[in-house]
Parts: C-alpha cells; sequence; structure tokens
C-alpha cells in the first residue's frame, strides 16, 4: 500500500491524481473531485454532483459540465451505477446510468466510468495488460457482502484479466476514527477491522477493502490510496456522516485512452 495521491488544478478545480499510475499504465486516466470550484451554495458549497441530495439541479448540471471539462470528458461517454449500496457489478459498454449496482467493469476504451461518494469509499482497479476498468462504490454495507470480490470475480469471467498484475487506487473515504457504527454493522466485518471504545463500535473500512484487494490476488505493492479522511477535512470534502446527512456528492472519473497519453 502506498498513499501517494497529489492535488493538481484544471480549470479553477482542485483534482486528485495518482502519479504512479502514469509509469504503470500510461493509457489511463483518473481524477478524484473535491468540493470546490462549483456553483452551489450553502451546505451542498460548491462543486456538488450529486442530484438527489436537496441542491438545485440547474446547479449540480453546472456543476457536473464544469467537472467534466476539467477532465476532459465527454459527457455523452459516462457511464454511471446507480449505487443502491449492494455489492452487485455490471459490465458498462455504453455511457448510461446502470440501475440497480454499486460496480462498473469494462473494456471499452474512452468510455468514462464515475463513482459518487461522500465518506464511502470510491475504489479502482484496472489490469493494463487486458485494458480492463473496474470503478466501484464501496460502503459498509457493500463491502459486508463483498463487492469488491464480486466485481473482480467479474472482470475474470468477463475478460480473463490477470490479478496479480492488476492495479487499485481508493480514493478518499471516512477513517475509522470518525466511522462510528452500531454493533450489527460492526460484528459483519471480522474483528481485526473494529475497535471498542466507551460502548461505541468504530469500523475502519479502508483496511478492510485494502486486504479485500489483497486477498483477491492484487499485490500490496500494486495498491495506491489517497489516505485522507473526507470527515476531517470540510474544506476538501463533503461527509454524509460529518455533516447530517445535508451535503453534497464527489464523483471519481476514469477511463482508459485508445492511445498514450501525451507526454
Amino acid at each position: 500500500m502506498r498513499r501517494s495521491m497529489i492535488w493538481i488544478h484544471r480549470k479553477g478545480l482542485k483534482l486528485g491524481v495518482f502519479p504512479a499510475i502514469e509509469i504503470l499504465a500510461p493509457q489511463l486516466e483518473v481524477f478524484f473531485g473535491s468540493r470546490g470550484g462549483g456553483s452551489s451554495g450553502g451546505p451542498y458549497k460548491s462543486l456538488n454532483v450529486g442530484m438527489k441530495v436537496g441542491d438545485r439541479r440547474e446547479l449540480v448540471r453546472r456543476n457536473r459540465e464544469l467537472l467534466l471539462d476539467a477532465a476532459g470528458i465527454d459527457g455523452g461517454t459516462l457511464a454511471r451505477a446507480e449505487q443502491v449500496h449492494g455489492a452487485r457489478a455490471a459490465v458498462a459498454r455504453r455511457g448510461a446510468l446502470y440501475g440497480g449496482v454499486d460496480g462498473l467493469v469494462t473494456s471499452e476504451k474512452d468510455l468514462a466510468l464515475s463513482i459518487s461518494t461522500a465518506d464511502c469509499y470510491a475504489v479502482l482497479i484496472y489490469a493494463p495488460s487486458e485494458r480492463v476498468l473496474g470503478a466501484l462504490h464501496v460502503g459498509r454495507n457493500g463491502a459486508a457482502e463483498g463487492i469488491i470480490e464480486r466485481s473482480m470475480s467479474l472482470m475474470h469471467d468477463s475478460f480473463q484479466i490477470g490479478a496479480a498484475g492488476s492495479i487499485a487506487l481508493i480514493g478518499p473515504g471516512i477513517c475509522s476514527e470518525c466511522y462510528e457504527v452500531g454493533e450489527y454493522e460492526a460484528k459483519r466485518f471480522p474483528a481485526r477491522f473494529r475497535t471498542l471504545q466507551d460502548g461505541r463500535y468504530r469500523l475502519d473500512l479502508l483496511s478492510f477493502c485494502r486486504e479485500e484487494l489483497r486477498r483477491c490476488g492484487i499485490r500490496p505493492e500494486r495498491i495506491f490510496e489517497a489516505g485522507l479522511c473526507t470527515s476531517c477535512n470540510p474544506r476538501l470534502f463533503y461527509s454524509h456522516r460529518r455533516d447530517g446527512g445535508i451535503t453534497g456528492r464527489h464523483w471519481m472519473l476514469a477511463r482508459v485512452r485508445r492511445g498514450h497519453r501525451p507526454g
């Protein structure tokens, strides 16, 4: 595991990128959004891309346009998962909203995948040899139900990827110190991922994601993470937990280009 996300500025927006993939997978582009530089106000200030959180729809559309423009992505090529806090994934072959799933995998070049978050983890899996991409929304329910393993199985069964050569990126998400859960939720996970302090459970969802990726065959040195907590960083991120559910959403955007990116 390596903490290696850095920030770049494009067209007035602050985007998270992983420089390591420029060497390991130069055909892959990945951007993690932050909350600044958009049009929304109030609890959604300012780059909210969540359409169903109470923000004005025209502002959300404008924010999405700003983010896609900064990432150099045509909105018509964007595939999105409905994100129902489950463990299903689907094969994406065109830009569309895929219902009932929390993960998308594709072998289509220049088809962009997006994952929306505000405490849950956006997890990206990429197989460079086969040029197959997977983008997952990993919350506690999906994690407990095995979304990472199921998505890796889908990538293998559909495209015969090799896990050992694959790369994984884990975006910003809620840290264990901030993530208090009930006893039922905590005990869905092995004991090493939960702590009990003053009668309250805290869940280490990040470590669980990391171990699941390793258990699925991705080598530790090819797992990279942002190392940033959405709840601890209100200037950078929205947080559903910190903000009492009245907050915005970020997007992770990823695609495989037909050719290598220009140097």
